[in-house]
Formats: structure tokens, C-alpha cells, sequence
């Protein structure tokens, strides 16, 4: 079928979106004005522990006069945090030079570094986010590396001596996600720059105000009470499940114990090859691009945000392997939760049906918040379902509130009826608000997505092997892609490559269902559902463009869901454009995932829409690309000063309008809202 998927030349079809170059920049009122001055002129008598006065309203109203109306926009006041406990003294450095440095860590001394790096234990061992790293490999082990990605974004590790001696080994590597020409969100996230011009990818910190970029840099923190749990935990393969409320470190804590698993606990305990990891956050995934719920087979240990792994390439073996995935609306489950629960027994089901060498293996699963929240008797359907060996609650039991507590009475009631553990755990809240929100941390994870470039075998003559092969980033705007060109309607010159489109977002006229589609990030399904096949020449059609798409049901308003026993999530795709005339539907996939398009069957395809955010981050990387050229050829450092700043000369595509012109238009793309009277 790879004459169907033929790879065209790339055209002036791009996406038709009138986004605005600034996607976070938002205009805000007198009062919200009002409100930060007071905020910055109180910030300077913040005390030390970071308490501060609450700000009084100029306009002497109430807060809830304007609850609907004005957000609480408080400035960040940086706090000193201790990051760790080592001192770069002269007894504690082994040596060190512009390719790395070797130090001396005590037992249970603390060593922290911003930026990425490749860790080797020389002597000893050390632990980095719930990963245990000997010196001395295990019998039928090599030695090895491991690549620790620590950006701003995120709380900073902390490497801990294990052994009464240890010596570590820090070597310069390759910059991660190199995408700062792109977006100002990968901006400042690294290693600070250094004026000399000859830096090293990481540097060790001690505290956080000594940052030389003034970020609001936090430690991350694992109490006792989960390190004892990790370990109750990790003694025998099990099915565990982690829930609770918003940011309590529900991924903190999986992240930990599937590290755990994979590298074991020294002579008492065997590291285990891989882990299952069932991941039914559609919101904030952490091996796959958002708007799905996956399962995953992972053998490499976890030292990086999500952005630093967004999606394992195909066929590439010691990486992680998608076994299965399927299509999840992130925004809400309302309309969708029969559904959510079929994908959630497909996934399980799938799970004990895996080979017996993986079906031993113990099972993560991470629930969503809304989950805990909004949907808490799917919650109960889930420990229904897959029954978990260990139920992990994240929440704070000292202080709960008559929900809450509810709640906590069906966990433990169902924990009882499962004969399962039930671990009540303190959460851990972030320190201070994060410098990335949700939704820019999903844009930074989907960008790095749609960047992989290649894989990198590992050099086994290099200083520094990393063991594992490695990604490599694409560095060019997404317009540089050769598209893919899927024809939606059969020609006289090619034949049909798709069933249709399947719309989860809100309905709306089939006319407009094109300019909904352009330049939206879709999924790529197969379906091997004869039902569904059977539509492949008899859905309706949009009119004029003749798209074929699937309708809503009548008696929901609703675009019924693919069966998920019977469809399978192939990959992440982006629509570039359509080529009307011809009937062509342009596609952008990674580079890595190419060959995954090659083997689609036209009569088994289907583009699932309405899954992800929509990504204005693509329409605006030329703008930026261009920007960051200009402003180094003008010897600016190549920094971003802000999106307000685009230097004259920069040409900028149709779509994409300057942040101080769209100011100027008064509020436009956002939530109109009106004065609360309280009368």
C-alpha cells in the first residue's frame, strides 16, 4: 500500500489559523493592573519562609465582586530552597574539567545539578529519582551510564549516596530538546549560558538563589512514609494503582517505583528487565503525546520529564514499547465514559494477555485526576476491574473534608473486598506555582513529539557510552516536512487511503467540519471491525470539499467511538493542509514513526480528531525560527526578550500577527466575561 501513501512535494497548503503569535499572553483589566502593583509593592517586605501580606484591592471592592470576572494574579516571590548538601570544596572534587566533573558523596550527601548530563558511578552506589545506580555492574551486567535530564520546569533531583563512599561522575552531553529557535517555552530551561562560550550541559547548585538566571527553582522531595511504601511495594511483582487529588504527585510517586523496579535494591533485591505501566491520564501522559490512555512495556529508567521521552520510536529495540493505545478526549469525560471504561478493560485485557515473560512483570497504573474528582465512580469501576494488589492514595488525611472522607471509605472498603494493601500517603504539593503550566508543558511534550529526528546508536568506543540508544531532535520548523498525502476521495489518478474522519469535539455543521480540521493534531486508527469497514464507500460527505466523515448519533448529538476490542491507536498525526482540488489530505508524522503510515490499510483507516489541544505552537516556529536568526545576526545573544519584540525585517506568515497589533485589538480568542453584581 506504499504507493498510496505517496510523499508529494511540499506545497503552500498549510494550515488557514488566524492564532495569534503570543498563545499565553493574555490583556488584562485596570483592576488586574491594580492588583499586581499592590502585590509588587508588598513583595518587598516577603519574609525569608516566603509569607507575605495579602495585597489590598485599590478599588476597595471585595474579591467575590469580581470573582467571575478577574483571576487572582499574584507574583511569584522567589524563595531560597536548599537543593542539596554537598560543598564544592576542594576534598569533595576528584577533577573536573570542561568535559564533565568527578566528585566525592557521602552517605546520604546530596548532590543537585540543573541541566542535563550523563551520571556514572565510579565507586559505591547513589539514588536519582527512585533509580538505585551501582558502580559495580550486577553478574551478565555492563557498565553504563545514564542520561539525567533536569530542567527548571520541574523540581530538581537530587543524587543521594547510598554507599559510606561514593564517586560520581558528571559528563557534558548533548543539549536536550533543542527547540529554543522554536518557542520561547524551551527558553532558559537548561544549563545557564556562559560568556566565555565554552559551557558544560550541566551545573551543580547548592541553593536556589544562587541561580544565575533567577528561576524559581524547587527541590524534590520524597518523604520516608513513600519510601517505605516503594519498597513494601517493589518486594514481589504486583498491580498497583496511584490516585488522588490535583498536583499531589500521583506521577512523582509512579515515576519512583517504576525506577525502583528497574534497577532493584542492591544484593536484596534483583532489578526486573521492564515494567508494565498503564497510563490513563490523557491529560498529562508520560511515554505518549496527550488525548490517549496507553499501555506500556517500559525497560528504561526514568530520569527526565516527560518532554525529554515523548514517544518511543517504533522498532527500535531496548526502548520503550506502546503495546497498545487508544483515542481519549483530555478536556472531559462527560460524554464519554462508557468508553473511557471499554479502553480501560481492552487495556487490562491486553495486559494479561502478553506473552508470559511480560505478564510477570508488576503493573503501574496512573489514574487522571479527574478521575479522584469528577468521575469517581468510574474510580470504582477501574479497582472493580483490574482488582490491584496495591491501592496508593495521595491525600491529605489529616485535614479532609466530609468528601474526601467518603471517598477514603470506598478505598478502603474496596481495598478489603480486593484483599489489597491500601497506602495512605501524604501528597506533595509543589513548593511554589510552576514556571510551565499544564497546558505549556503538554505544548512543550507534543512539540518535542512531532521533533524526533532519529535514532542515535549508542558509540561504543565513546567515553561516555549511554548504553541505550539515543533520540536525536529535528531543529527545523514542522514546514520543513516532506507531508504525507492521504486521498480522501477517489480520483481518476488514485484511490481512497482512509474510511474517514471521526469527530470527538463538540458537533457543528458538516460545512465547517474542514476548517476545524486544518491544522489540528489528529490520532491514526485501524479498525478491524467489519461494521466500520463496511462505511468505507458509504459515509456522508461535507459538502463542497467532500470529505467523508462519520455522523453523530441522534439520540446523543454525539460521534459514536471505535470499539476499542476491535481498533488499535497507530500514531499522532498532524493535519498540514488540504489540497481540495486533487482530494488530498496532507499529513505530518515524526520522521521516526514514517514506516507506521507505510503498512495502513485504506479499508481499516481512520483519523480520529478532537483528542488534543490545538497546536498553535506549529503555526508560529517559522516566526520564531526566523526571529532567532535575525536576532543573532544582529549579535543579540540569540535570546528571547519577549514575543512583543519582533525585530523589523521578520517576515511573518499570514496567520501570525504581532503581540503590541493584537493588543491593541482589545480582547480577542478568549473567554468574554462581565462584571458579578451582588445585588
Amino acid at each position: 500500500m506504499a504507493g498510496k501513501r505517496k510523499r508529494g512535494e511540499v506545497e503552500s497548503t498549510v494550515p488557514q489559523t488566524s492564532d495569534p503569535a503570543n498563545a499565553n499572553g493574555k490583556p488584562i483589566s485596570a483592576i488586574a493592573a491594580a492588583r499586581l502593583k499592590a502585590a509588587a509593592v508588598t513583595a518587598q517586605a516577603t519574609t525569608i519562609d516566603g509569607t507575605q501580606e495579602a495585597p489590598q484591592t485599590l478599588t476597595g471592592a471585595t474579591d467575590s465582586d469580581y470573582a467571575e470576572s478577574e483571576p487572582d494574579e499574584i507574583p511569584v516571590v522567589n524563595q531560597n530552597f536548599k537543593l542539596s548538601t554537598w560543598q564544592n570544596d576542594g576534598e569533595n572534587v576528584l577533577s573536573g574539567n570542561d568535559e564533565g566533573l568527578t566528585i566525592v558523596l557521602d552517605k546520604h550527601s546530596t548532590a543537585a545539578f540543573v541541566g542535563c548530563c550523563d551520571v556514572k558511578i565510579l565507586k559505591g552506589a547513589v539514588n536519582v529519582n527512585g533509580a538505585n545506580l551501582v558502580a559495580i555492574p550486577r553478574q551478565g551486567e555492563q557498565a553504563r551510564t545514564y542520561r539525567v535530564f533536569v530542567p527548571s520546569t520541574h523540581p530538581i533531583s537530587k543524587v543521594r549516596g547510598l554507599d559510606r563512599l561514593n564517586h560520581v561522575q558528571f559528563l557534558h552531553c548533548e543539549k536536550p530538546t533543542p527547540f529554543t529557535r522554536l518557542s520561547p517555552l524551551f527558553a532558559d530551561i537548561w544549563v545557564a549560558p556562559s560568556n566565555s562560550g565554552k559551557e558544560r550541559s550541566f551545573h551543580l547548585i547548592s541553593q536556589s538563589d544562587t541561580d544565575t538566571l533567577a528561576r524559581p527553582l524547587t527541590p524534590e522531595n520524597a518523604p520516608e512514609e513513600w519510601l517505605r511504601s516503594i519498597e513494601d511495594i517493589a518486594s514481589k511483582s504486583a498491580i498497583s494503582l496511584v490516585t488522588g487529588p490535583p498536583c499531589s504527585g500521583k506521577s512523582t510517586f509512579a515515576k519512583r517505583l517504576l525506577n525502583r523496579y528497574l534497577t532493584g535494591m542492591g544484593k536484596t533485591a534483583k532489578p526486573l528487565p521492564s515494567v508494565c505501566y498503564l497510563d490513563l491520564d490523557p491529560e498529562k501522559p508520560e511515554y505518549t503525546p496527550h488525548g490517549q490512555v496507553s499501555l506500556i512495556v517500559v525497560q528504561e529508567v526514568n530520569l527526565g520529564p516527560s518532554f525529554t521521552h515523548p514517544n518511543s520510536p517504533p522498532g527500535v529495540p531496548g526502548r520503550n514499547v506502546t503495546i497498545a493505545a487508544h483515542p481519549i478526549p483530555f478536556q472531559s469525560l462527560a460524554n464519554y465514559e462508557d468508553y473511557f471504561t471499554s479502553c480501560v478493560s481492552d487495556l487490562f485485557q491486553t495486559y494479561q494477555n502478553l506473552p508470559p515473560e511480560y505478564r510477570a512483570r508488576p503493573l503501574i497504573i496512573n489514574t487522571p485526576t479527574t478521575l479522584y474528582t469528577a468521575h469517581f465512580a468510574l474510580l470504582r469501576t477501574l479497582l472493580t476491574t483490574v482488582k490491584p494488589n496495591h491501592i496508593i492514595h495521595l491525600g491529605d488525611t489529616a485535614a479532609i473534608d466530609p468528601d474526601v472522607a467518603l471517598k477514603l471509605d470506598t478505598l478502603q472498603t474496596l481495598a478489603k473486598r480486593a484483599t489489597a494493601t491500601l497506602h495512605e500517603l501524604a501528597p506533595q504539593f509543589p513548593l511554589l506555582p510552576p514556571s510551565r503550566t499544564d497546558a505549556e508543558l503538554r505544548t512543550m511534550h507534543m512539540q518535542s513529539y512531532f521533533h524526533i529526528g532519529h535514532v542515535k546508536p549508542p558509540n561504543p568506543h565513546s567515553k561516555s557510552p549511554q548504553g541505550n540508544m539515543e533520540i536525536m531532535w529535528d531543529t527545523q520548523p514542522l514546514s520543513h516536512l516532506t507531508p504525507w498525502e492521504f486521498c480522501y476521495e477517489e480520483t481518476t489518478t488514485r484511490s481512497r487511503d482512509l474510511i474517514g474522519i471521526l469527530a470527538f469535539f463538540e458537533p457543528l455543521p458538516s460545512s465547517q467540519l474542514a476548517t476545524a480540521l486544518n491544522g489540528s493534531v489528529i490520532h491514526v486508527v485501524e479498525t478491524s471491525d467489519p461494521v466500520t469497514q463496511a462505511q468505507y464507500r458509504t459515509l456522508p460527505r461535507t459538502p463542497d470539499t467532500n470529505i467523508p466523515y462519520f455522523p453523530s448519533n441522534a439520540s446523543t448529538g454525539m460521534t459514536d467511538p471505535l470499539d476499542p476490542q476491535t481498533s488499535k491507536l497507530v500514531c499522532t498525526a498532524m493535519i498540514r493542509g488540504f489540497d481540495h482540488k486533487n482530494r488530498i489530505l496532507q499529513v505530518l508524522v515524526p520522521k521516526t514513526h514514517d514506516s507506521l503510515l507505510q503498512t495502513l490499510s485504506p479499508e481499516k483507516t481512520v483519523f480520529v480528531a478532537g483528542c488534543c489541544d490545538t497546536p498553535e505552537w506549529a503555526y508560529v516556529e517559522d516566526a520564531y525560527h526566523q526571529l532567532h536568526d535575525q536576532m543573532s545576526y544582529l549579535q543579540c545573544g540569540g535570546k528571547f526578550v519577549g514575543e512583543d519584540v519582533l525585530l523589523e525585517g521578520v517576515g511573518l506568515p499570514p496567520w501570525v500577527e504581532k503581540k503590541s497589533v493584537v493588543d491593541g485589538m482589545g480582547y480577542l480568542n478568549t473567554v468574554r466575561r462581565v462584571r458579578k453584581f451582588l445585588g
